[in-house]
């Protein structure tokens, strides 16, 4: 009986060591059919990198829309109240650069910064400043390829307000960083470049 039972153990274990092998011969002849297929997706793949080949070029624009943002400040001790409005130009600076076989260019908008200054309801200055207002600390090959960051008000000392502005290259740490100074009482600008110690 253990003999008997000993067979059909091995019975089994042969049946089934044989259909693994079965198994195994239907997967080896796939590939058959995998080439036939895989000359199709060669065919397709080929007027896909045609398809690629029309668009390897992708423009896009920093922000994507025009847009106008605007900043108050109120100094009640003063009575002062401090505008400055941002307003997207149609003009703007590139940067170009490829990856993956496509070619990326970016394209940053420029921007104006209307500063009004109330006094009460006195209009103290109302002035728009674009980057070629610095031209003479920047330099014009350098606003060639930069675009006026930002603008924003930095505090206030007695009767001098002070502003920081920043003229980048877009994607890289080459800018122009200035402190705005503006007198109250004399109603002049002064302009003193902003140089970074850790640098």
């Amino acid at each position: 009986m253990k003999s008997q039972f000993l067979i059909l153990i091995m019975s089994i274990i042969f049946f089934s060591c044989s259909e693994q092998k079965k198994e195994k011969l239907a997967v080896e002849k796939k590939p058959e059919s995998v080439e036939t297929s895989k000359k199709r997706i060669d065919t397709l793949t080929i007027s896909e990198r045609q398809n690629l080949t029309d668009k390897s070029v992708i423009e896009r624009y920093f922000p994507e829309e025009n847009e106008t943002v605007k900043f108050d400040t109120i100094i009640s001790a003063q009575n002062l109240k401090i505008s400055i409005q941002s307003t997207t130009l149609d003009s703007y600076v590139t940067n170009e650069f490829e990856s993956d076989g496509i070619k990326y260019i970016d394209k940053y908008r420029d921007s104006k910064k209307h500063l009004r200054i109330l006094k009460g309801n006195q209009l103290i200055l109302d002035t728009t400043f674009v980057k070629e207002t610095f031209v003479d600390y920047a330099g014009q090959d350098f606003l060639d390829i930069a675009n006026l960051h930002g603008y924003w008000f930095n505090g206030i000392d007695e009767n001098v307000l002070e502003f920081f502005g920043a003229i980048n290259k877009p994607e890289t740490d080459w800018s122009y960083a200035f402190y705005h100074f503006f007198d109250l009482s004399n109603q002049k600008f002064r302009i003193e470049e902003h140089i970074d110690e850790e640098i």
